[in-house]
C-alpha cells in the first residue's frame, strides 16, 4: 500500500481574491497559479488548492489521496469492498461515514485540458 494524503480543496468562488486572502492575510505560500483559476498554495507541511470549480456543500472530494501505483490502488480498495468512481484519471470514494476522497496519481495531467 502506497497512500499519502496530497492536498486539501478548498471550493472558492474568486481565485484570485482567495489567492489574496490565503496569502496576504493568513500568510500562505503560493506554490503556483495554473491560468488564474487553480491557486496551490502551502502551510506547513499542508498543501491546499484553492478550487474554483467545487462550491461549499457540495459533494466532490476534498481531500485528495496520492499514489504512483494508481491502478494498483484501485483494485486493492475494489477487492475490499471499497465503492469506487472513475472519471479520466481521478478515483472517488468515500469511507464508512460517507467522506469523500479522491485518489490520483500526482504525475498525471488532470487540469481537464
Amino acid at each position: 500500500m502506497s497512500l499519502s494524503f496530497g492536498h486539501i480543496e478548498i471550493p472558492v468562488t474568486d481565485p484570485q481574491r482567495s489567492l489574496r486572502f490565503y496569502r496576504d492575510v493568513l500568510g500562505f505560500g503560493v506554490e503556483q497559479v495554473q491560468g488564474e483559476r487553480y491557486v496551490w498554495l502551502t502551510s506547513g507541511a499542508v498543501t491546499v488548492l484553492l478550487h474554483p470549480d467545487l462550491r461549499p456543500g457540495d459533494t466532490e472530494a476534498n481531500l485528495v489521496l496520492y499514489t504512483h501505483t494508481l491502478d494498483d490502488e484501485v483494485a486493492r480498495l475494489r477487492a475490499a469492498g471499497v465503492s469506487l468512481t472513475r472519471e479520466g484519471t481521478c478515483v472517488s470514494f468515500a469511507d464508512p461515514d460517507g467522506n469523500r476522497f479522491q485518489l490520483v496519481d500526482p504525475g498525471d495531467d488532470h487540469s481537464g485540458g
